[in-house]
């Protein structure tokens, strides 16, 4: 599933590195950095569900990686 994500997160990047001026970079930044935080959502709500002594036992309000939905 966070496959579709890193593509995205990979894309972004490389439309940054070929920004030609700041206001190219300043448009693709917020949406890589949005990309970003959701993978670091994703990766810890997998963390959580592998090893969840680390962090407690899980409430009925954590997220689960499975019920993570991608923006589209």
């Amino acid at each position: 599933m966070s496959s579709s994500l890193e593509d995205r997160i990979r894309l972004l990047t490389d439309r940054a590195f070929a920004a030609k001026n700041q206001s190219e970079l300043d448009a693709i930044l917020p949406e890589l950095k949005a990309a970003i935080r959701d993978h670091i959502h994703y990766v810890r709500a997998i963390v959580v569900e592998t090893i969840p002594e680390a962090f407690g036992t899980p409430s009925k309000t954590t997220e689960s990686a499975s019920d993570y939905q991608f923006p589209s």
